[in-house]
């Protein structure tokens, strides 16, 4: 079978087929949106939790996106069903052990370098230290100085006012690291891989340990502890700092993103994916042969999971397309119909209400509960053709903090199907 897409839907979509015996080829032309990511697998938030409401009283995810699907029928976990989803997070949860804090049933909250919070189903290992929900005592939210890219007492301030609601307390303090000339300005990447180097993750650990305050229970980083998981980096740091230490939720760049990117890269080729660079051309499709790379490859079953805007999964010709194989693409908004919005203009298709639905970041494929797209009467365009991850449409993925959930779930299932599919 064919997946094209090398981000975390398409990851998944590949392994879980393998899981099934299916002989595959990954393509990917780049990371896509997956080297954005800031290290939360956002799963589904509790929509119906006030900023004040306590952290341990907050509904788990899988409930949490019982109660989406409830009340967004065009949302993918309506459509698919989450019946499934606590199995594929375990999946994705077990191939990427790795670097991936297994769920445990219960919401995470991960402070972010914004100053705000992020609610989360799984985490890094390098995060997981840092829930606000389990930290007990003072949180000490660490900066380098010299080092611009992080401002310290915005996290500590952001995760002070979560004390009310059950988090800890917190601090901010800095640590002399990165203080050679020029180093303030150093990018996100620079700093973590300067840390894989022999030694740096422990001076930085020594560093963080000179400066805690008494009480401290945790130290909060900024998410730049190495891109090669071999380094070791958080480990490292750890340990030399002799207490538990978390990185915050990244903005783009990602080093967490990279970093993942670089993990499903190394568990893909683990698991025995071939893995691909480059495009595949418009014109074929399961069961027909395809220009791959300069090669030509025929495959029983495809799983498309070339994203949305980032991954060049939906593009703008004269409407909003599909490029590969044409698929209908729905942009809906209450009271009319999705098919005809695919035509209008981007700004058409945005509101000035921050809060308000926007059907241009909604748009997508209609898929069936088994992830094959459907066309214009509804009915399966292929019966060997999946879609998984943001390609598919109803979710603002990163404002309904759903995207990875969806991809995970999706992958999973799309990746499964197409196994069973493949010939």
């Amino acid at each position: 079978m064919l997946v094209v897409g090398g981000g975390l839907a398409g990851a998944v979509a590949a392994l879980a087929a393998r899981a099934r015996g299916a002989t595959v080829l990954l393509v990917r032309r780049s990371p896509g949106a997956t080297a954005l990511f800031g290290g939360a697998f956002g799963v589904a938030p509790d929509l119906d939790a006030l900023p004040g409401d306590p952290l341990l009283g907050r509904r788990s995810p899988l409930e949490s996106a019982r109660r989406l699907a409830a009340r967004r029928p065009s949302h993918p976990y309506a459509v698919l069903g989450v019946h499934d989803l606590d199995e594929a997070l375990g999946f994705a949860g077990a191939q990427l052990s790795v670097l991936v804090e297994p769920a445990d049933g219960r919401p995470r909250f991960l402070a972010h370098v914004s100053g705000g919070l992020a609610e989360c189903g799984l985490c890094l290992h390098s995060q997981a230290a840092g829930d606000l929900r389990r930290v007990r005592g003072l949180a000490v939210v660490v900066g380098f100085s010299g080092h611009l890219g992080f401002d310290a007492r915005l996290v500590a301030a952001g995760v002070g006012r979560l004390t009310s609601a059950g988090g800890p307390r917190s601090a901010a303090v800095e640590a002399s690291f990165f203080t050679g000339p020029g180093d303030g300005a150093l990018r996100p990447f620079d700093l973590a891989r300067a840390l894989e180097a022999p030694g740096a993750a422990e001076a930085l650990g020594a560093a963080i340990r000179g400066v805690l305050p008494r009480g401290a229970s945790v130290a909060l980083l900024a998410p730049v502890l190495g891109i090669n998981p071999a380094a070791r980096v958080h480990a490292r740091v750890e340990a030399a700092a002799g207490l538990p230490v978390a990185e915050v939720v990244s903005d783009p760049p990602s080093v967490p993103g990279l970093r993942l990117d670089a993990t499903l890269l190394a568990r893909l080729a683990g698991a025995g994916v071939e893995v691909l660079d480059g495009e595949v051309a418009a014109g074929g499709g399961p069961g027909r042969p395809v220009i791959v790379a300069g090669e030509t490859v025929e495959a029983g079953a495809w799983v498309v999971a070339t994203g949305r805007f980032i991954g060049g999964g939906l593009v703008r010709r004269d409407r909003m397309a599909e490029p590969l194989f044409g698929l209908p693409v729905i942009a809906s908004e209450t009271g009319a119909a999705g098919l005809t919005l695919a035509g209008r203009s981007p700004v058409s298709l945005t509101f000035r209400e921050r809060t308000a639905a926007q059907p241009l970041l909604a748009a997508g494929v209609a898929v069936d509960p088994a992830c094959r797209p459907l066309d214009e009467a509804g009915e399966p365009v292929h019966a060997r053709l999946f879609v998984a991850g943001a390609l598919i449409g109803g979710h603002e993925h990163a404002a309904d903090q759903t995207g990875l959930g969806v991809a995970i779930l999706s992958g999973w299932l799309a990746g499964r199907g197409a196994a069973g599919e493949a010939t």
